[in-house]
């Protein structure tokens, strides 16, 4: 590989740790001296930045600056969700060239990963000498080949704590059923995260349904139905990507105005139909809430496990480059042993992109209704741990002793 320069950008929805990664890409290029990479740049705006020739000088920032960035939401240079053209990919290149850079790293999800690859792709056929690394990030967990995504520890941790505080706020005081839409377009990751908030069998969540099934509009009735007989209270998690018998989406929004940046619907408002349908249905007053946005910019609620190894593989990503690594991107490896350790490790971008994970039938209940006992083996070190424990009253009764004025005997009055 000819000596040059590093560029980086970010693509996609951002992440509570999206930054860690970029970190760990500027510090590793750092490390690595002026004789391997030159200039570190930082493309604003994704791929937008790249075509528009909009760039920083990454190299010149301060370590205060960058351990700032490294606790901070959103994504700091920038993202964007561009459909790609087939000449963009070509006017990538030129872009590179005229820059002299001979390594690119792209942090995103599932799209950001095709473009690494289409990239290059075009630089191979064009003849020009550049190490293309692909750096995964997603709250979905839906990338294939790693074990997980930087990002979803930290999302999922957000949806089992805010799933724990929603239920002890409606043990406290009705509405007594309380449905809540977590993120996931076709994937019921982060849904089915909300299970960590259990301590105990009958805590929140009390259901979880997921893309992943079809629901059956009387078989969740009936499972509400259930669950408020036996608890006088239900909290429901659905993923926003939830879909009827038919495959259809449940309350999904249907406006030109609300696609995305690829031209998709998208999906919003499950929890909301289910939960108008609860209190018609069954004439139980029933409420939606829907954290959105705020899952993926909790940086409050960020896993320390999560941080790391976001990180880590932005610091590895630099280094497979180094060694002569291309058109790949980097996985998060589970080491097979007790205690939880990932190490990194790579596949070829081809192998992942424009592919989407599911959420694997095994991590869930036969009734389709609740994850099973591997999803939370799997789950809990990736969060960080066990999300904040609360305790409960023991509530003993008070008794008063005494006696009555108008007989004189000793009375016990439980109030």
């Amino acid at each position: 590989m000819p000596s040059g320069n590093l560029l980086v950008a970010q693509g996609g929805g951002p992440t509570a740790v999206v930054n860690c990664s970029l970190v760990g890409v500027i510090e590793e290029a750092k490390r690595a001296g002026v004789t391997k990479i030159n200039k570190i740049i930082g493309a604003l705006n994704g791929v937008d930045g790249i075509i528009d020739e909009v760039l920083i000088d990454l190299r010149k920032e301060l370590p205060s600056t960058l351990r700032k960035i490294y606790h901070m939401p959103g994504a700091a240079l920038g993202s964007c969700r561009r459909t790609m053209a087939e000449e963009d990919y070509g006017r990538i290149v030129d872009v590179f060239s005229k820059y002299n850079v001979r390594y690119f790293f792209y942090i995103g999800g599932n799209g950001s990963m095709h473009t690494a690859n289409k990239v290059a792709q075009a630089a191979r056929d064009l003849g020009y000498s550049l190490a293309v690394i692909g750096v995964p990030k997603t709250i979905d967990n839906d990338i294939p080949h790693t074990d997980h995504s930087p990002g979803y520890g930290s999302g999922a941790r957000y949806f089992a704590t805010v799933t724990k505080e929603i239920g002890l706020d409606v043990e406290s005081l009705p509405p007594p059923i309380s449905v809540i839409e977590t993120l996931g377009r076709n994937t019921g990751w982060l849904a089915a995260a909300t299970s960590l908030a259990r301590e105990k069998e009958e805590d929140a969540p009390n259901l979880i349904y997921v893309p992943e099934r079809n629901l059956s509009i009387d078989k969740f009735l009936s499972d509400v139905s259930n669950v408020y007989d036996k608890l006088g209270r239900a909290v429901v998690v659905v993923s926003e990507g939830l879909k009827d018998e038919q495959g259809n989406y449940l309350g999904g929004i249907k406006t030109e105005a609300s696609k995305d940046g690829f031209g998709r619907g998208l999906p919003g408002g499950a929890a909301s139909y289910l939960a108008e349908l609860i209190s018609e249905k069954l004439g139980i007053r029933a409420r939606s809430e829907k954290p959105g946005l705020a899952a993926r910019a909790g940086i409050e609620y960020v896993s320390s496990t999560d941080q790391r190894e976001a990180h880590l593989v932005g610091k590895m990503a630099v280094r497979f480059a180094l060694e002569g690594k291309t058109g790949v991107m980097m996985t998060l490896v589970r080491e097979d042993r007790k205690d939880y350790r990932c190490t990194v490790g790579y596949v070829p971008l081809e192998a992942v992109s424009a592919q989407e994970r599911l959420l694997p039938n095994e991590y869930l209940n036969k009734n389709g209704n609740d994850v099973s006992s591997s999803f939370i083996r799997y789950c809990l070190p990736i969060i960080g741990g066990q999300v904040r424990s609360f305790a409960s009253l023991a509530r003993h009764k008070l008794i008063k002793r005494g006696k009555s004025l108008s007989t004189g005997k000793s009375l016990h009055t439980n109030f």
